[in-house]
């Protein structure tokens, strides 16, 4: 029976031929299973562990950033252990990080200065502790990065603790300008650091996006980037509005159908911003990036490439990376999208200064989803990993 591993190596082997990048199959191979010692050898057809990356517990998320062609791919993991809870995560999760650092020569100096202020409290009831990625492409070495839980409350609950961060990590001062244009109804949700000692080194704040979203809600913060072009946030608003006004049931489709989609949908935060700072500059936020989750606004795989399909055009994207998105779509949606749910996960843009648009596409390869469904979605399972 196929292991997981060996499931999402396939997967991958496909993604590099897909973005014509098959001469870095090797090293992200190699890459890939250095990120899942800690499950890869599971087989497929055992019951998920807990995963919040994915609709279907599958806990590797695979995506293209797309340019003047396909420049990059990244795999995504969350380490995972048995018995499933927070304490047992954060543990696999530190042993990943000590993994990446050794076998790349990354830098896990600015992780050791704020650790302690993320570690997961059982109590909290926290739904990951951390995930780790892994990217390639031909311009450079293979770069890691992880993703701490920040909470999931509002920047007035966090806010003391994410200026402590911030300030631990060199940026102090910023955290009262940054909360100045997020939303009251705004959850932080996770902190992303690049594992690297570099002076290009990145911090990243997410931030999620509740209630009704207003296109003004996304230029707010599309001003706090310097030099920032007009338009990012209300031109991907409008997009996802749309999908969303496109996306309904018609007569005859299960009510068990219908109520999948929305329970899991509700998992996942329809719209985020990442806000990326860097060290050596007089203002330190170097860009505001908005992400569209594609379960809540499309019901099947066919919509979310329509949507994607939208953003590329809406951002006069190459054609080269257009072709590499449809070659991606093929992959993992296959040649019937329509009948297809959750392989598209996220998709987010952005204008350049000086070159063409940066879009990102992200993939779910749906380890579990044709044997044990969206089980993401199981309250039970939640239960038992809050309170193993």
């Amino acid at each position: 029976m196929t292991t997981m591993r060996e499931f999402g190596e396939t997967a991958l082997r496909e993604l590099c031929r897909a973005t014509d990048l098959p001469d870095l199959a090797p090293q992200v191979l190699d890459g890939y299973r250095t990120l899942t010692e800690s499950w890869g050898d599971r087989r497929i057809d055992q019951p998920p562990l807990w995963s919040t990356l994915t609709s279907d517990n599958t806990p590797l998320e695979l995506s293209v950033v797309l340019t003047d062609g396909p420049v990059a791919l990244r795999a995504t993991v969350e380490a995972l252990a048995e018995p499933s809870n927070p304490a047992t995560y954060w543990a696999a999760a530190q042993r990943l990080t000590a993994r990446l650092t050794e076998v790349y020569d990354l830098s896990p100096a600015r992780l050791r200065r704020i650790e302690h202020l993320l570690t997961p409290d059982p109590a909290r009831r926290p739904p990951m502790a951390a995930f780790h990625t892994l990217s390639w492409s031909r311009a450079r070495r293979p770069a890691g990065k992880v993703y701490l839980w920040l909470g999931g409350t509002t920047p007035r609950t966090c806010g003391p603790t994410c200026d402590e961060l911030l300030t631990a990590l060199g940026f102090p001062g910023q955290w009262p300008r940054l909360a100045n244009a997020l939303h009251p109804e705004d959850v932080l949700s996770y902190l992303c650091l690049d594992l690297g000692d570099s002076p290009a080194a990145r911090v990243k704040l997410y931030a999620q996006h509740r209630g009704r979203l207003a296109a003004e809600r996304l230029a707010r913060l599309d001003r706090l980037a310097p030099h920032r072009l007009a338009g990012d946030g209300p031109a991907l608003a409008r997009l996802a509005e749309s999908a969303a006004a496109r996306s309904g049931w018609p007569d005859g489709v299960p009510a068990r159908t219908r109520l999948q989609w929305r329970s899991n949908s509700r998992r996942f935060w329809a719209c985020g911003t990442y806000i990326a700072l860097v060290h050596g500059r007089p203002d330190p936020i170097d860009s505001v990036t908005h992400q569209f989750a594609l379960t809540p606004h499309c019901r099947n795989d066919n919509e979310a490439r329509t949507m994607i399909r939208e953003v590329l055009s809406a951002y006069q994207a190459p054609e080269a990376a257009r072709s590499a998105y449809e070659r991606c779509a093929e992959v993992f949606a296959g040649p019937d999208p329509a009948s297809q749910m959750y392989a598209h996960t996220y998709v987010s843009a952005q204008q350049t200064s000086d070159g063409p648009p940066r879009i990102a596409v992200y993939f779910n390869p749906r380890m579990f989803h044709a044997k044990f469904g969206l089980t993401n979605g199981d309250l039970d399972q939640a239960r038992r990993f809050h309170h193993a």
